[in-house]
Order: C-alpha cells, then sequence, then structure tokens
C-alpha cells in the first residue's frame, strides 16, 4: 500500500471534522445548553422540563456529516481507519494512541446512558444508533418504532435528546483527536 492511495480517505477525514466543528449543531453547544427540570408539587403537572439545545435542522445537518464516521460502509470510518493505524506509515506511539482512543470510544457507547425506559436500561450506543437510524436518517423498523415510543412520552423527549447530544458530541471529541494525529502523519509522511 502506497501512502499517496492513502491520502485522498485521509484528507477526506480532516475535511469532514472540520465540517462538523463549524456546524451550527456545535456552535449551539458551545454556546448555550442546559436541561432545566422544575419540579412543583403544588401543580397537577408536576414535571416541567425546559430544554436549551440545537434545533432539529442543525441536528440534521450535523448527522448527514457524522455518519461518515460510523457507517463501515464509508472510508474514512473509525472502524475502517484501523487497517491505515495498523500501516507502517504511523509510529507504534501513534498506533497506541488510536487504539487508545477507539477503545475508549467503544466504552462509553457501551455504557448506560443513565436512560431507563420501561424498564429497559439504555445504552449509549443504542440511544446513538436509535436516533440515527430510527428517528433522524435510515427508518429501520425496530429502531424507527423505539425512536417513536420514546418521543411518544412529552416529558421524557428532551432527556432523551439531551443524552443523545451529548452523546454525539462525544463522539466528536473523539474524532477531532483521531484528526489531529493524521495531520501530524500526513505532515510526515508527505515529506518522506
Amino acid at each position: 500500500m502506497a501512502f499517496g492511495s492513502e491520502l485522498p480517505a485521509l484528507e477526506l477525514f480532516i475535511d469532514k471534522t472540520s465540517k462538523l466543528e463549524n456546524s451550527g449543531f456545535v456552535n449551539k453547544i458551545r454556546q448555550e445548553f442546559t436541561l432545566d427540570i422544575n419540579i412543583d408539587l403544588s401543580r397537577t403537572d408536576v414535571l416541567e422540563v425546559r430544554s436549551i439545545r440545537p434545533n432539529q435542522e442543525n441536528i440534521d445537518a450535523f448527522i448527514l456529516t457524522f455518519r461518515f464516521f460510523i457507517q463501515d460502509n464509508e472510508a474514512i470510518s473509525i472502524r475502517k481507519l484501523q487497517k491505515f493505524f495498523d500501516s507502517n506509515f504511523v509510529t507504534n506511539e501513534e498506533k497506541t494512541k488510536f487504539n487508545a482512543i477507539r477503545k475508549s470510544l467503544n466504552d462509553f457507547l457501551s455504557e448506560n446512558s443513565n436512560l431507563i425506559f420501561k424498564e429497559e436500561n439504555i445504552s449509549n450506543s443504542l440511544l446513538m444508533d436509535t436516533f440515527i437510524y430510527g428517528g433522524l436518517s435510515h427508518a429501520t423498523k425496530g429502531k424507527k418504532e423505539k425512536f417513536d415510543l420514546w418521543m411518544s412520552r412529552d416529558d421524557a423527549q428532551e432527556f432523551f435528546w439531551h443524552k443523545f447530544s451529548i452523546i454525539i458530541f462525544t463522539v466528536l471529541q473523539a474524532i477531532q483527536s483521531i484528526r489531529d494525529m493524521l495531520l501530524i502523519v500526513i505532515e510526515r509522511n508527505k515529506n518522506a
């Protein structure tokens, strides 16, 4: 494998990361992102949830690009980058760092989201997949049904949207770390 043949995918990874960083979604998260809960037992509607989060258009646009990094049919998916990081173009230290980022990300996605719906403990991965493939991009039947069920509860919707936003922002941070490594690897190998 020649470095030149790998370069287009690496540059695409960098370009798509920049697109995510400059998105309306990220700008809203950085400016103002809150979830306020007010419980007033003197009212019939005791629970009031107020959320400030990116709007639907910002989320939809972000997910369109975000999927490049999580779908294995894409050349720049994090899983597919493993092959590049196993190559001789990267140092042992870079391989170790990439593997640590990937492990940390997979561990995070496997963690419990602290959301339970109808006695189901929802992992970060399940929540992310259900939102992306059940509500935002594809409409996989089982995931669409689950997404619609979660959204059917007005008192729960904002909890789910808030946690989803935190999850994808956390994944973005891993993507940014990988991008930073790729910039160094590209510079070193272009000059070799």
